[in-house]
């Protein structure tokens, strides 16, 4: 086993890449390559990236995907097969349990089916992806000061002849499926990326898939493994044994940024010790006492929190300030409206427009008093044509050349505002938005010139159900996580709503 540990910034991705290439010259096949991923962004990206460098197509990479989607895809289950959240609640009401819980604001890794939250659901499905029996888990739960044992194991043997009848599975289904039944392809190399993340279930699948191949190599690091009270077994990869190679040159983390994180995660105990230098360069770290302090009218911007509500108030005042942003990879406004705004505003200036942008820009007006009945699809527009205002207006039913907030009748009085004040502020209509807001679990693997982190903490301690342990380890690597983001400066926020993270300076 060869073991590649990658701190922040050091270019892991790069390096898998340059490995991978490296095989496709010596005349392995790429479909004979597996680039295993934990998250689907992480996956996406290798697969983009070896499309571009090696000239391929996605169809080329078959085995470059997530180990859900590679069980999912080995198994042969089609979408109508996996179990739905619509599901879950017709099993709890042919039960007659109510309804399941399910808490949609929880970073959930690699706890990827329905129902954290629920005390049933949390506890059945977490036994599973930690490979233990489901009386150890409810034993060492608070479920039992809420139900007994014997209503558990009811709904968990219900669960499961409700999911056989119908042909429904799981993720977990798909995982254990894809163990029970042995289903791993033969493949010449296999990469597992995000190693550090991992739980015992897919743990058993990488054994497998190591098995039936001839190189493995395991990739991650244990110092952002930040999903544990979600089943993944840090301890795993920090007691891997195998070649081991340290990227030790971080091209992302300034000095003063890497002493501080540094310092945070020097505190546990027990960690691989993986010694990297910064880039060459000093950077910025400012204290704020509030999030409004910080000016970030320029340059690229990525803004953390650890909770969920902390993700919120910074939309939420970004939003009033009139800033265009992604919360969470959605954009704060719907991007057609945007265009929209654009292309009326260039017609209204004497430009012209394909028919394609000329149904987009009447999608977003009332039909009879600001595009006539029967030509809001443009039905005479022509391929490769342009239209001014003076055409559209005498042959394709355009009834006004009034600005956009008066002649897009569609567009919603707040999202007027919100534009208006956008506009004000110089944003781009035409660019992706420069501002991301995330919680620092969706975060991971980001990267922004500027990172503004408010340090307040959960107020409890992930779980309502399990008693999590190592909770102290954990937060201090979901803030290294968020202080090794920025390129050049970092605004840390002191918490206005909990007593905080501590961050030694």
């Amino acid at each position: 086993m060869n073991i590649v540990l990658g701190p922040p910034g050091t270019g892991k991705t790069t390096k898998l890449l340059g490995l991978v290439e490296m095989y496709i010259k010596k005349g392995v096949s790429p479909d004979r390559i597996g680039y295993f991923a934990f998250t689907r962004r992480a996956a996406k990206e290798a697969v983009d990236r070896a499309c571009v460098k090696f000239n391929l197509e996605k169809k080329d990479l078959p085995f470059f995907r997530t180990l859900h989607s590679l069980a999912f895809y080995q198994a042969g289950f089609t979408h109508n097969e996996v179990m739905t959240s619509a599901k879950y609640q017709q099993v709890a009401e042919w039960l007659k349990i109510g309804k399941f819980y399910s808490d949609k604001n929880t970073e959930q890794g690699p706890y990827k089916d329905f129902g954290y939250g629920d005390k049933f659901l949390e506890i059945i499905n977490i036994s599973r992806i930690l490979l233990q029996p489901l009386r150890k888990v409810y034993n060492e739960s608070i479920v039992p000061l809420k139900t007994d044992w014997a209503r558990v194991q009811y709904v968990a043997n219900g669960l499961t002849h409700w999911k056989k009848s119908y042909g429904l599975y799981d993720y977990t289904d798909m995982l254990e499926q894809f163990i029970e039944r042995e289903l791993c392809p033969k493949l010449e190399i296999v990469f597992i990326d995000e190693a550090q993340d991992l739980s015992p279930i897919q743990w058993k699948m990488v054994r497998l898939l190591e098995k039936n191949s001839e190189i493995c190599y395991i990739a991650g690091d244990d110092d952002q493994a930040i999903f544990r009270y979600a089943g993944a077994d840090v301890e795993h990869f920090v007691n891997l044994e195998g070649t081991t190679t340290l990227l030790d040159k971080s091209y992302r983390i300034p000095l003063k940024h890497h002493v501080l994180s540094n310092n945070v995660i020097k505190k546990i105990v027990g960690r691989r010790q993986k010694p990297f230098e910064p880039k060459d360069e000093q950077g910025i770290v400012q204290w704020h006492s509030h999030s409004e302090k910080v000016d970030m009218s320029k340059e690229d911007w990525l803004l953390l929190s650890r909770t969920t509500r902390g993700a919120q108030q910074i939309e939420e005042e970004v939003r009033k300030r009139g800033h265009l942003y992604t919360y969470n990879g959605s954009k704060s406004i719907d991007g057609k409206v945007l265009v929209a705004v654009r292309l009326w505003e260039t017609l209204r200036t004497g430009g012209a427009i394909t028919a394609d942008e000329v149904r987009l820009v009447y999608k977003q007006m009332l039909l009879n008093s600001q595009v006539a009945y029967g030509f809001k699809t443009m039905p005479d527009g022509k391929e490769g044509v342009y239209y001014t205002i003076e055409e559209l207006m005498q042959d394709h039913g355009l009834l006004h050349r009034r600005p956009w907030d008066q002649g897009l009748g569609k567009i919603n009085q707040i999202d007027k505002g919100y534009i208006k004040a956008c506009l004000r502020k110089g944003e781009s209509l035409t660019e992706d938005p420069r501002i991301r807001i995330s919680t620092i679990h969706s975060a991971k693997g980001s990267e922004a010139t500027n990172v503004m982190l408010l340090t307040d903490t959960m107020r409890r301690p992930y779980s309502m159900w399990r008693k999590i342990t190592n909770y102290e380890d954990d937060e201090a690597r979901v803030f290294y996580v968020g202080l090794t983001r920025a390129q050049k400066a970092l605004h840390l926020v002191h918490p206005m709503y909990s007593q905080g993270f501590s961050i030694p300076t």
